[in-house]
């Protein structure tokens, strides 16, 4: 999960980001839908950030749920140089479209950044420990890689990102996952923002007989304060 747009530079001591997407509909069909996140982020002397994120995403249609998706982040970014990143994490999630109850990661990337006058570019190489429990409660437990790499940039005060993820198993390198993110933000105010934002998921190996591939694309604003 692709969480560029709430983890956002913090000026002083700490930052806080939340963001809120939502769909409603009446008539021959009733249908709602809530995509929203929030995150917290504190520097811990001049090196070391600590930043807790979540969301919540929700989907149904004549009162019968369709989707219900979750996560909780908790990480610590170390700078090594001023493009250089250690991070370590811990998330916990569950998505009821792909009959996941619960998956825990636990791991560490070291982060690249190379800065332009015109694009951001960030390298992502680490690994994870991913236990999956599935509807049936079978599931798996096995390590990952995580190699992934971002690029932003602002055209005209709109800013734009792109994010690819490649998660192969370190065991059987035929066991992977992709990920690629498109998010686009509006300036509404200095500190409000419309967003468009789409996901494509591949899953080499997936499980209970779902389909490969996943498509979303959904729209919001994003509200972020700093101190």
């Amino acid at each position: 999960m692709n969480t560029y747009d709430l983890i956002t530079p913090i000026d002083s001591v700490w930052s806080a980001t939340t963001e809120l997407q939502g769909t409603f509909a009446s008539g021959n069909g009733v249908y709602g839908a809530l995509n929203s996140g929030l995150g917290l982020g504190r520097s811990i002397g001049p090196n070391t950030q600590a930043w807790l994120i979540g969301g919540y995403n929700y989907a149904s249609e004549s009162g019968n749920a369709i989707y219900s998706t979750g996560f909780v982040n908790a990480r610590l970014h170390y700078s090594i140089t001023k493009t250089l990143e250690l991070q370590v994490f811990y998330q916990k999630q569950f998505n009821s479209a792909l009959q996941i109850k619960q998956r825990n990661l636990g791991g560490l990337n070291l982060s690249k950044s190379i800065l332009t006058e015109e694009f951001n570019y960030k390298f992502i190489l680490g690994g994870f420990q991913e236990l999956e429990i599935y509807s049936d409660n079978s599931g798996k437990d096995l390590t990952r890689g995580n190699f992934s790499t971002s690029i932003t940039t602002e055209f005209s005060k709109i800013d734009v990102n792109l994010t690819i993820y490649c998660q192969p198993a370190i065991s059987n390198i035929r066991d992977y996952r992709m990920l690629g993110e498109l998010a686009v933000q509006f300036p509404i105010t200095e500190q409000l923002e419309f967003e468009i934002e789409s996901a494509l998921r591949f899953d080499s190996d997936p499980h209970l007989n779902l389909m490969p591939l996943d498509f979303s694309t959904v729209l919001g604003v994003v509200y972020s304060i700093s101190n």
